[in-house]
């Protein structure tokens, strides 16, 4: 599977949204005792799981975790994957009271509109914690003060680049300023290819997936269009293509601009943690975190967390049956394995640790997360405010407007 597809199939549940105790085989145990209830207990029950992660290894492992906790929980459980639009889907099955016992939901639309609607337990009246999870994460799965959702994974963005390009130029020293990526991919930039590949089209959510961590890094304030840090990203993107560093296509390029990187058309690029698994990079590459504005700001990143729920049923056994299931699967050694093998940042920082030790380069997504921006908090208003970003990024890169103009049209409009 390439990495422009595996991303495509990732990103299908925003976009879809309109937006938007012991290890697995050495028995379940996981956040907390959910239920004072034994194992036999949950005899009989027969539970329903449903997800949207449509790709392999994924739902596979999912489907193997699920199944090997039911079994030792004397529970019998359907494990469904859903494709197409999963965010109707759950909308429509929570609208004729028909929501499977747990579903894997994401954290920024789905999470929070199932919960507004009240057709989510509160996962802290069965049992469950955020314990062992930065507050980051942990907020991920919160809506209105109660616990709604269990972050059991989460993606961030870092950048991508090719160790070969960097050392033909002598860069010894990886870029930690806008100031030092932009002398990095000018550095890195030949007749045969460019210094950097960046998205830059509006409509597939990926332009303002990659531009955020650049605007938060500046300091700025993604509610603000006009904030100075949102000039000083918008002006990074000028500035790289005015240079000749980023190509001035990159307005036609999607999510699968990441292929610009893979193929070797540039050296530098910024993903996520899918491309980690990405067997089909025949090149020695490193990572290391967006950069900070300047060396007065912080590197920082938006956080996208996916977290299993239990849907209202009205049956208290079921519930708590459900709660025990999920407490099982978020073991950490499954966790780990998901990382490991599907390229998904664990949501305990244990398990983020143990993924370091065995990716190294998964380091630039696990040292961000502490101090992640969730755009949940932005509510629907980021749909608005990434269509505003993605405008001012064009004007000025296409039109040659200045940053602060771009974003001021942008934001009028």
């Amino acid at each position: 599977m390439s990495s422009s597809r595996t991303r495509a199939l990732r990103a299908a549940i925003p976009a879809a949204a309109g937006l938007a105790a012991a290890a697995l085989l050495a028995g379940c145990a996981g956040s907390t005792a959910p239920s004072s209830e034994s194992d036999s207990d949950f005899d009989g029950v027969e539970l329903t799981v449903w997800n949207s992660i449509d790709f392999d290894p994924y739902q596979t492992l999912q489907k193997e975790y699920f199944e090997q906790c039911a079994a030792d929980l004397g529970i019998t459980v359907d494990v469904e994957t859903l494709s197409g639009d999963y965010t109707t889907s759950l909308l429509q099955a929570a609208s004729s009271k028909s929501l499977p016992d747990i579903a894997l939901v994401n954290t920024d639309t789905q999470l929070p509109t199932l919960a507004a609607q009240g057709v989510l337990a509160d996962l802290d009246e069965l049992g469950l914690a955020t314990d062992g999870q930065a507050e980051s994460v942990a907020a991920l799965g919160r809506y209105d003060d109660g616990l709604y959702g269990l972050p059991v994974q989460v993606e961030d963005y870092s950048v991508f680049y090719n160790k070969a390009y960097f050392d033909e130029v002598g860069i010894t020293e990886l870029p930690t300023t806008f100031d030092e990526l932009i002398a990095a991919a000018k550095a890195t930039t030949t007749p045969d290819h460019f210094g950097i590949a960046l998205p830059g089209i509006a409509g597939d959510g990926s332009t303002s997936s990659y531009f955020l961590p650049f605007l938060l890094s500046a300091g700025g304030d993604p509610a603000d269009v006009t904030s100075d840090g949102a000039v000083a990203a918008v002006d990074l993107y000028k500035t790289l293509v005015d240079d000749g560093s980023l190509s001035k296509e990159f307005v036609n390029w999607g999510w699968e601009g990441i292929d610009q990187w893979t193929s070797g058309k540039a050296a530098i690029t910024v993903s996520g943690p899918w491309n980690l698994v990405d067997t089909s990079i025949d090149f020695d590459y490193g990572t290391f975190s967006i950069p900070a504005g300047t060396s007065a700001d912080e590197s920082s990143v938006g956080l996208l967390g996916y977290a299993y729920t239990v849907p209202v049923q009205g049956d208290e056994k079921r519930e708590k049956a459900a709660a025990a299931l999920i407490d099982c699967r978020v073991s950490e050694e499954n966790q780990v394995d998901t990382a490991v093998k599907g390229g998904y940042v664990p949501a305990l920082s244990a398990a983020q640790d143990a993924f370091v030790e065995q990716v190294p380069a998964a380091d630039a997504f696990v040292a961000p997360v502490e101090n992640a921006f969730n755009p949940a908090t932005l509510g629907t208003e980021w749909n608005t405010l990434q269509q505003k970003y993605v405008d001012a990024l064009q004007d000025a890169t296409v039109n040659g407007a200045s940053a602060e103009e771009a974003l001021r049209k942008a934001d009028q409009s």
